[in-house]
């Protein structure tokens, strides 16, 4: 059997490190905290709002706060602070203070909604069984106890606090990005700002040192990494445009789809095992962001950098540390300019746990490379000078490639699930693809059921086996039961604000038992061996498919799988940090 994915005590491992594969763990220093105002709350709204908090018959929560479709809550609930998610049922009434609520599709309120401090979200997708009240002044107020006093602010203070409440500043120091061979763990250090410019226009920024803690400590150049990022935003948080300019001198992987970034980083810090190369790049960016609503985000982005080939070190692993790491494969090192636009459509009811909606995902990218210096194909064997086609010769490089991931959750039975993906993309014109764009398919996904890289286009002749393909598809589906067996804490189990991969190790929930196929082709573009002409597409016997089943608990899952047709591999058995897509 194949070696496993992540080992399986990781849920008992520290909270700090788990956050740290995910979006970072850090230290924040935020001298004013941001609150919606416009002017003082009504008097008979406060003392409501109160009253309901102070109940003994309420149930409480502080910060963010989600409920997941799954689950729910009897009894009235009061929140302070935000924002709030609401996905599943509550049998009663619903207040947030200052904090906005979002309700999603399938959300029960058995009772009235009032937001005091924040704004209502789909209200409209949401069952609400009574009246629906919001506010965007804050309440003001004390803690006495376990319950909350009223505190109204002077208007001569609350004018001289107006500018302080509506910027926020913070400081950050922690950990960021995913563990690997090269850099081991990032680590980062920065502030950052919010700031109101004026009526329904913001600036957002932030600027990062990054240490690369794999590296040996010095000044030299690529020692030290950075990200830099400021953004105008025009418009409602629900809906607006942003204009915004960024730097970066940053490690980056060259197939960073296939596994989730906490996923690989566990596998590397705890195992050894590496799936995905690395290269540096560094340079800056301008972009536009146009966000009709939350569901959906166009972005045209314009980019110089410059790409440089990194070696691997030897950070240090929890296990197998005798092991020698596999060797990073070089990458086309030059100065590149690209024109990039990329849509973001999702209207998921969930984004952990989704049963119904889409996720879409599509990019194109139209490339010129100047100053090439690097490895365009391993395949060119040097025996007269020059080392590379001719077409290369003057250092230039131009191409055109894209990529689309498309994903349908739909509900069969109330605990049956149907999943569907369909992922791939890749050269679509020009020259050939630098080698820190090329694709490969096999272990441990999206084709768990083969070994590392099975198809990677001839990269098993060279060290580290890079991905050499021009061009991969891949078509997933996953049929799923729940169990209804769910347990966990809320409080140990809110890890930031970003819900889009969060990762929850003490929240079980499940068993799911799952069914799925997976099926899929990478290939080169051209007239070589194995290569297909550029307006052809793959036969379907040409696709390789496997078939698995496996348990999932909610932060972890164990698959089996096994490849079919030429290929006799073992059964394979991974385990799987989150859902499988």
């Amino acid at each position: 059997m194949r070696s496993l994915l992540v080992f399986l005590c990781a849920t008992t491992l520290a909270a700090a490190a788990v956050t740290a594969q995910e979006g970072g763990v850090s230290i924040r220093i935020d001298p004013a905290q941001q609150r919606p105002e416009v002017r003082q709350l009504p008097r008979d709204v406060a003392d409501e709002v109160i009253r309901f908090f102070n109940s003994p018959g309420t149930v409480r929560f502080s910060g963010i706060t989600r409920i997941p479709a799954a689950r729910g809550i009897d009894g009235d609930v009061a929140v302070l602070g935000g924002p709030v998610t609401i996905a599943g049922r509550i049998s009663g009434s619903l207040t947030v203070i200052n904090g906005d609520l979002v309700l999603e599709h399938g959300a029960v309120i058995g009772g009235e909604v009032l937001v005091v401090g924040g704004v209502i979200e789909g209200a409209t997708r949401a069952s609400i069984a009574g009246e629906a009240r919001s506010y965007p002044s804050v309440l003001r107020y004390r803690r006495a106890g376990d319950e909350l006093t009223y505190a109204p602010e002077r208007e001569a203070l609350r004018r001289w606090r107006r500018p302080a409440t509506d910027s926020r500043t913070n400081f950050d120091v922690g950990l960021d990005g995913t563990y690997n061979r090269v850099e081991g763990v990032p680590i980062v250090v920065g502030p950052g700002i919010n700031l109101r410019v004026n009526e329904g226009t913001r600036f957002q920024g932030d600027a990062r040192l990054i240490l690369r803690t794999g590296e040996n400590f010095s000044l030299d150049p690529g020692r030290f990494g950075y990200r830099a990022r400021g953004e105008l935003v025009v418009g409602q948080r629900t809906s607006n445009v942003g204009f915004g300019i960024r730097a970066f001198d940053q490690i980056t992987s060259v197939e960073p789809w296939p596994l989730r970034d906490y996923e690989a980083g566990w596998a590397a810090f705890l195992l050894r095992n590496d799936y995905r190369d690395w290269y540096r790049r560094q340079g800056w960016a301008v972009y536009a962001a146009i966000r009709p609503s939350r569901a959906a985000t166009l972005t045209i982005e314009g980019r110089e950098q410059d790409v440089f080939s990194k070696a691997e070190n030897r950070p240090w692993t929890l296990f197998n540390g005798a092991r020698t790491w596999r060797t990073n494969p070089a990458v086309t090192d030059g100065q590149y300019r690209s024109l990039v636009a990329s849509l973001r459509l999702d209207t998921r009811n969930d984004r952990r746990e989704p049963s119904s909606g889409i996720l879409v995902n599509a990019e194109f990218e139209a490339s010129e490379g100047r100053n090439i210096s690097g490895m365009i194909d391993p395949n060119i064997v040097c025996i007269t000078a020059p080392c590379v086609p001719a077409s290369y010769t003057d250092g230039r490089l131009t191409y055109q490639r894209a990529w689309l991931d498309a994903r349908l959750y739909t509900r069969l039975t109330p605990s049956g699930r149907l999943n569907l993906r369909l992922v791939g993309g890749g050269k679509m014109g020009g020259d050939d693809l630098p080698l820190q764009n090329r694709v490969s398919l096999g272990f441990p996904d999206p084709l768990p059921g083969y070994s590392f890289r099975y198809m990677s286009c001839g990269g098993e002749r060279f060290a580290g086996q890079p991905a050499l393909c021009d061009r991969a598809i891949v078509a997933q589906a996953e049929l799923r039961t729940h169990m209804g067996f769910d347990f966990g804490p809320d409080w140990a189990n809110m890890w930031g604000d970003d819900a889009e991969d969060r990762y929850e190790p003490f929240h079980v929930t499940g068993p799911d038992v799952v069914l799925f196929a997976d099926a899929g082709y990478a290939w080169s573009v051209g007239s070589g061996p194995g290569a297909l002409a550029a307006d052809r597409f793959p036969a379907l016997h040409l696709w390789q498919p496997d078939v698995g089943l496996g348990l999932d608990l909610g932060p972890i899952g164990a698959y089996v799988s096994k490849a079919l047709g030429p290929y006799h591999g073992p059964v394979t058995f991974t385990l799987r940090m989150g859902r499988r897509f």
